[in-house]
């Protein structure tokens, strides 16, 4: 979900006004976990696996499987965000924010490692105005079409690259506004989470007027650790720690459930909040 050229960390820390946490001197430097402070954030576009509550909570699968890794451990977890995805990946890379989940891409090992288990598949769907459809066999089908995309996402390195190379992208910071884009024909698709669009769609009330079609992602979440956190060093620990959470698929399929009657409830109070 990194589809974009990064600045250097200099510069962006510069324009950006961002602190920049220093590398650790080698993995035998370890903070004690007990009372250890550190920041999540995630992509707030794929409920019920990732998303953000209207109080800027972490919230969704992902990010419940983060906590129950490490507040056990006495680690303190830091779960406000404001920020889009592609600043939450910006954070990592400069060590300002510790642990994340994500799609395992090329670029992110650059600044992150990912823990050897992975925590929910997800596949990527393509959608678009029902009485538009677009059929998909490879991503250059997508050539000279509008696709709207979620600013940080990625559906790994080769549909990144075709999807530089093809369509006319139009980058958001929401996918409201792309599923909202589809239903009034602005936008003729959008590659998102399976599970994730026929969320929103159904809490946009836009059932009947989006279509879709599965493509050829389907990948896993992992767990990423950045690689200026002091969890670092702790990496054996935290992937076996992780290896025994995740070892009863009934624990997914239960986060799964509760995630979703959060974002469901969550999207209609905001409904009933709106003037």
């Amino acid at each position: 979900m990194a589809s974009v050229l990064w600045l250097s960390c200099l510069s962006f820390a510069q324009s950006e006004q961002l602190s920049i946490r220093q590398p650790l001197q080698g993995l035998s430097i370890r903070q004690p976990l007990q009372g250890l402070s550190v920041r999540i954030c995630g992509t707030p576009a794929y409920p019920p696996v990732s998303w953000v509550s209207p109080n800027g909570q972490v919230q969704g699968v992902n990010a419940a499987v983060i906590r129950a890794l490490l507040q056990p451990l006495g680690v303190q977890v830091d779960d406000q965000q404001n920020s889009n995805w592609r600043r939450c990946l910006k954070e990592v890379e400069l060590g300002n924010v510790d642990i994340i989940s994500g799609f395992r891409t090329e670029a992110r090992q650059n600044f992150m490692t990912f823990l050897d288990t992975p925590v929910i598949n997800e596949s990527i769907y393509l959608y678009y105005p029902v009485d538009a459809p677009v059929s998909f066999s490879s991503w250059e089908d997508l050539a000279g079409l509008r696709v709207g995309v979620l600013m940080g996402d990625s559906f790994g390195d080769g549909p990144d690259e075709a999807l530089r190379r093809y369509p006319v992208l139009e980058q958001v910071s929401t996918q409201n506004q792309n599923l909202l884009k589809l239903a009034d024909k602005r936008l003729d698709a959008v590659p998102m989470g399976k599970l994730s669009g026929q969320l929103q769609i159904a809490s946009l009330g836009l059932q009947g007027r989006i279509g879709y079609t599965a493509t050829d992602v389907s990948d896993y979440w992992y767990v990423g650790v950045s690689n200026r956190s002091p969890l670092h060093a702790w990496l054996p620990e935290l992937n076996e720690r992780l290896r025994q959470i995740l070892k009863s698929p009934a624990l997914i399929r239960s986060l799964l459930q509760r995630q979703q009657a959060l974002y469901l409830d969550s999207e209609q109070s905001q409904s009933k909040e709106a003037p």
